[in-house]
């Protein structure tokens, strides 16, 4: 489990007068201010409130499973990892390097700042967060982040898993470290949130081998097997669809030579990713639908339900993000499959959708079922789920507001979903 954090240091008066929270060093710490200076604010005559809300909390500290960067004694055998992006907002690109013994254990190439050390195993993917792959997937471990594709090792949103396995056969004697260069906010980043020694555009800098750091994560230190591994049965051919609910749409068949294909007779359902200003003037993340109201798209959580479908019944989604960031989109009740990601031309949208690019089907790590999916900026994001209702043996009360069972979608940054990211999502 991985998360950013920050932590309560010994000058903490100095540094935050106005801070409400625990003051013992080693205390967690959060940004209670709305920064005018680094978040864009909109107009508004009312004062900013202390404790407020904030745009996204992106912390300088890693830590795996609770402690901060540990190192984790592994044979030189296979594991099976189960990995969690538990972090408020920021994204991961996780890599595997081999530690080379200089003081931080990584080496930046000064001009692309990448690493130049030896790659580490590499990772076969079994399943995400909503089960097993059709068939596992072999991703390297040491593809840096790229900016064009928005691609790299593992791209890993809050809330989304892998189930891997890692072979350190052949590091015996070795130290691997679990390494992050993904941008924070993703995809475009402020170089302020990115941490570790020589990093451009942060004034905060470490000394070599100390934090605050957000790119190393954890290391292992790799020594002799015990014992022989058994030979590894599963290939990237291994049939895992036996184990599998059934697909609603073959995995990664939706699109053809650039066009999607959508299952005939399935309804087609258009959403939005919406950014605006509260009374305040603050940020704020709303969901809404491709009809306008209020002078954009988005809704409140309390606005009237919207997204209203029937139980048994399937439905094609269709998220339009309309702002600048990836987001990590989650319903509740249903796992889904990601059919296909396509450009569009945002500053023309007014409910109808100009294609600016051609269609492409999701990554090979997302063709199983997924209970959260990466939608970009600028793309459209399309899904396809099954509404069916869990069988309990009892009797569940409808919704007193709105008359049906009321689950909820919403994005898992948790920023956003606390305001206001998050719509109602009622079966009938």
């Amino acid at each position: 489990m991985i998360q950013d954090k920050i932590f309560v240091g010994p000058d903490i008066k100095r540094k935050d007068p106005t801070w409400p929270g625990p003051r013992g060093v080693g205390s967690l710490w959060y940004p209670h201010v709305y920064e005018s200076a680094r978040w864009e604010r909109g107009p508004s005559s009312l004062k900013l409130p202390d404790p407020s809300v904030i745009p996204e909390m992106f912390g300088d500290t890693m830590l795996a499973n609770g402690p901060v960067y540990p190192e984790a004694t592994v044979e030189a055998r296979r594991y099976r990892l189960h990995v969690l992006n538990a972090c408020q907002a920021r994204f991961l690109n996780l890599q595997l390097y081999v530690d080379d013994g200089s003081k931080d254990g990584i080496t930046l190439d000064s001009t692309t700042m990448n690493p130049t050390n030896t790659p580490g195993p590499g990772f076969l993917v079994l399943g995400t967060e909503g089960g097993f792959l059709p068939n596992p997937v072999a991703v390297r471990s040491n593809k840096s982040f790229d900016s064009r594709t928005l691609s790299g090792s593992l791209i890993t949103a809050p809330a989304e898993r892998w189930d891997l396995l890692v072979d350190f056969t052949g590091f015996a004697g070795k130290k691997i470290i679990l390494y992050n260069d993904a941008p924070a906010p993703f995809p475009r980043g402020d170089p302020r949130n990115d941490y570790f020694p020589g990093a451009p555009g942060n004034p905060t800098q470490p000394n070599p081998g100390y934090g605050p750091s957000t790119r190393q994560i954890l290391r292992f230190k790799v020594i002799p097997a015990t014992s022989a591994d058994p030979p590894l049965r599963i290939t990237t051919s291994t049939d895992l669809t036996p184990d599998l609910t059934p697909f609603l749409v073959p995995p990664g068949t939706a699109v053809h030579n650039g066009i999607l294909h959508l299952p005939p007779g399935v309804p087609v359902r258009q959403v939005t990713l919406n950014e605006t200003f509260d009374a305040y003037g603050r940020l704020i993340q709303l969901l809404g639908t491709n009809q306008p109201v209020n002078g954009g798209f988005g809704r409140a959580y309390l606005d009237p339900a919207t997204e209203t479908v029937r139980a048994g019944s399937t439905e094609v989604w269709q998220i339009v993000n309309l702002t600048g960031d990836t987001h990590p989109m989650h319903w509740h009740l249903v796992n889904f499959q990601v059919l296909a990601r396509q450009l569009f031309d945002a500053t023309t949208y007014n409910g109808t959708l100009s294609y600016t690019g051609p269609a492409h089907g999701p990554d090979k790590t997302e063709l199983g079922w997924k209970e959260t999916a990466r939608v970009n900026p600028g793309e459209v994001t399309t899904v396809i789920m099954k509404f069916d209702l869990p069988k309990v043996p009892f009797k569940v009360p409808s919704s007193s507001r709105t008359g049906g069972d009321e689950y909820v979608w919403h994005c898992h940054i948790l920023e956003h979903e606390e305001h206001d990211m998050m719509r109602p999502l009622i079966v009938t």
